[in-house]
């Protein structure tokens, strides 16, 4: 990475005698009630764009309007990406894009353009990753500065704020400074795109030789995740905590039938389902937790989010008969049917964290508003106290605004145990427990929706519909639920009469019986066969399975390359610089794997072979990306599973070694010497052959080291030396190199056990693979101090 910190270093300084000394703008002037004339945004389809129509920024739609005023001016773009749920793209709005100030110095010397990234996702990524590449972070609003011939990026951030605060430059000084940086400097900075845009390309379209995974690749996936899960509040990884579908659907397939992947599967999805994170009121669940308990979310609710765990919580209800999770299942998705469903039958993407500029304002409580609820409903009193007890209110306030801390605190609902769990405490069966807390829910939604409610971003994406189509399928089979599959089937039927066409394929978006001219991408494609396979084994219906051939030999004509594998967007925008290929999947699963996973599939549904010579030639370009980072694609390792069950001979590969083995690993001593409290101490010792490396604890994306005491009544504890810095395209971690001397503590608590079984495990990576993981384990003598 350190290249890539040149990168950003050198745009800094091409702007930094322009940003020097320059004067903070003034206090944002109140324009509310002000009318400005509308833009360009007007006639778009997108709500984000939308909600920027009556901004006095000029703003331009991505597309040759745009880049040809550009050119004709000579002058920068100003290139916005957000999305309409999103809270720091509401505020960035407010502070700089509705500000008369702002606005003028934004048209005069830009020319700027508004882009929604979930309608145009392809341009996000390139962007996304140049950012990336400039500042080492991301998120969004993403803000960037396009040189006009060849939009390559030379300068980004995300959210700027109107002022400077500290070190960080506000807004209205980066536009004036970056204006005077374009005038004097004009051929660096040109220079200076040259080089991000060389960075983005080189990480997303950057093309390894061809092979296949390594045998142990499924185990090394199950292994890396399941060394991140918290024991203490489950899921796996600590705060931010995201639900990640994608890694419990990873953990079921390939895994399952370990007691302790199970367990802690089980758990997350008692603790996400327990937590704040699922609305108890409304049912459904909402973007993240913000911290590590599940406890306080961030409150936007996705449609895929939603569709994906509807399947993972489906399929746990079959697999555990647990009634819990078909409760959960089913307030999810009456949730959708009742507040996410276009009257065409498919369905909306997303709703909004905020109501009127307030976190999660719709969705807390006090006490007192859960003692007018129930009073409202009808319900008997004393049931207020009772909602009160179950929701945690009587343990005080567990939420105050972040963004207006000067607010009172209120509560985020939240049950401290499963249902079942806490009837007893309350004196009551499950059965009545459940009964009492549905009509306490009736009468608290009936208040809460005659609140101020958060936006819904009421666009159609093809994409997303997909997910939810097969959560719907999969709830409705195995819940025995016909409304379900009733309303995947009206949401695919509609998707197939007014969004494709046996000529022109998929479109990706529409709005209010609006279709777009945005082709689909290759998550659409593939997100949608994969609701259409879901719904096939939900009906038999041949339709479906048939739509859903089509729609993979339109997709291979489209995206498909026989070297690179499948390219995430249509080869048609000529004006984008590169071409990306996304192989690691993130809040939803990347296009590749699901159509290695769709491939797998229709293989099972058919037996067709063919499908499985399409599933090798789309293993082939990413084989070396899945034994670097298994956990990072976890849907094509769950594919990966499958495929190796229906041709082992043709997928599976002989694993890759080093001569002699890059790492050879040891104790220095055969025997521990304890004091009287039963303490010693041992070190272990590695040594990594040049250039292999082994991962310190903490890291995500490979197996980290560990030391471990297999023998009851004994704990070890590693003090871990210094590592270095390594730096990958999945991000930075800490690793030892050379020769590494770990000491050890040793606690004997069991007197008669006399030797200590120490497991030391680890997975040996290069800059090109990383090898399966291995374990060696040593049988240490323990002698009392007294015995020496």
């Amino acid at each position: 990475m350190r290249k890539n910190q040149c990168v950003f270093q050198a745009a800094a300084a091409a702007l930094a005698v322009a940003l020097g000394g320059m004067a903070a703008v003034a206090d944002e002037q109140d324009h509310a009630g002000h009318a400005f004339p509308a833009n360009r945004l007007v006639d778009e389809t997108s709500p984000y764009l939308l909600q920027h129509a009556y901004n006095p920024v000029h703003w331009y739609p991505w597309g040759e309007e745009a880049f040809e005023a550009a050119r004709r001016e000579n002058k920068p773009i100003f290139l916005s990406i957000g999305y309409s749920t999103c809270y720091w793209c509401h505020v960035m709005e407010r502070e700089s894009f509705e500000n008369p100030e702002v606005a003028a110095v934004l048209n005069e010397y830009y020319i700027p353009i508004k882009v929604d990234r979930e309608e145009r996702p392809d341009v996000d990524d390139i962007y996304m990753t140049a950012v990336q590449v400039m500042t080492r972070r991301g998120g969004w609003p993403l803000s960037l500065w396009l040189e006009p011939d060849t939009l390559k990026p030379f300068f980004g951030g995300t959210y700027f704020p109107v002022e400077g605060q500290g070190q960080r430059p506000g807004f209205m000084q980066l536009l004036h400074g970056i204006h005077q940086a374009w005038l004097e400097q004009q051929p660096e900075l040109r220079v200076q795109a040259d080089k991000v845009a060389d960075a983005v390309t080189n990480r997303l379209a950057a093309v390894p030789e061809p092979e296949l995974p390594d045998p142990g690749v499924v185990e090394a996936a199950v292994s890396q995740l399941m060394s991140t899960y918290d024991a203490a509040n489950a899921g796996y990884g600590g705060a931010p905590k995201f639900p990640m579908p994608v890694h419990l659907d990873m953990l079921i397939e390939t895994a399952w039938d370990r007691p302790d992947v199970q367990a802690s599967l089980t758990h997350t999805l008692d603790r996400m389902a327990m937590g704040g994170m699922y609305d108890h009121v409304g049912g459904g669940f909402h973007r993240y937790s913000t911290d590590g308990q599940w406890l306080v979310p961030h409150f936007e609710k996705m449609l895929y989010d939603n569709g994906m765990l509807a399947s993972v919580y489906a399929e746990t209800f079959d697999r555990t008969g647990d009634a819990y999770y078909a409760e959960i299942v089913t307030e999810t998705l009456d949730y959708v049917l009742r507040e996410m469903i276009d009257e065409t039958g498919a369905f909306w993407s997303a709703q909004d964290a905020e109501s009127n500029a307030r976190e999660g304002q719709s969705y807390l409580w006090t006490p007192d508003e859960i003692h007018a609820a129930i009073d409202e409903g009808g319900l008997p009193p004393e049931w207020a106290n009772f909602a009160i007890t179950l929701y945690g209110l009587d343990r005080g306030t567990n939420f105050r605004d972040p963004h207006h801390p000067g607010e009172p605190a209120s509560n985020v609902l939240f049950l401290s145990g499963r249902p079942d769990a806490l009837a007893g405490g309350f004196g009551m069966t499950t059965a009545a427990l459940q009964d009492r807390i549905e009509k306490i829910n009736t009468a608290m939604l009936a208040r809460r929706d005659r609140r101020d409610q958060p936006s819904t971003d009421d666009k159609i994406l093809v994409g997303w519909n997909g997910l939810m189509i097969g959560g719907m399928a999969d709830a409705g089979r195995i819940l025995e639920a016909p409304r379900y599959i009733d309303a995947a089937r009206s949401a695919a039927d509609w998707i197939k009469g007014s969004m494709w066409s046996d000529e022109g394929g998929l479109k990706r978006t529409a709005r209010a019986g609006q279709v777009s001219d945005i082709t689909g991408f290759l998550e659409d494609y593939a997100f949608l066969v994969r609701g259409l396979l879901r719904l096939y084994e939900a009906t038999g219906n041949q339709d479906d399975l048939a739509w859903a051939t089509t729609l993979m030999k339109q997709a291979r004509s489209r995206f498909f390359d026989t070297e690179q594998g499948w390219l995430d967007a249509p080869d048609g925008d000529s004006n984008l610089f590169v071409r990306g290929r996304s192989l690691y999947d993130g809040a939803v699963p990347s296009g590749t794997s699901v159509m290695l996973d769709n491939q797998r599939r229709l293989h099972e549904l058919t037996a067709d072979a063919a499908w499985l010579g399409e599933a090798a030639d789309t293993l082939k370009p990413i084989a070396a990306t899945l034994n670097r980072s298994p956990r990072g694609s976890g849907q094509a390792i769950a594919a990966l599973h499958h495929l190796r069950t229906a041709d082992p001979g043709r997928f599976n590969a002989a694993v890759p070694k080093a001569a002699k083995g890059p790492v050879e690993v040891g104790v220095d001593s055969k025997q521990v010497r304890l004091d009287t409290n039963g303490r010693g101490e041992i070190t272990v010792v590695m040594q990594l052959k040049s250039p292999w490396h082994v991962a310190l604890p903490g890291t995500k994306d490979v197996m980290p080291v560990r030391i471990a005491s297999a023998t009851p009544g004994i704990e070890v504890t590693p003090r871990w030396p210094q590592g270095k810095t390594y730096q990958d395209q999945m991000g930075s971690m800490q690793v030892l190199e050379g020769t590494a001397r770990i000491p050890v503590t040793v606690m004997r608590s069991n007197a008669a056990e006399p030797t200590l079984e120490l497991s030391v495990s680890w997975q040996a990576c290069d800059d090109k693979i990383c090898l399966r993981p291995e374990t060696q384990t040593y049988v240490v003598e323990l002698v009392d101090g007294g015995d020496f």
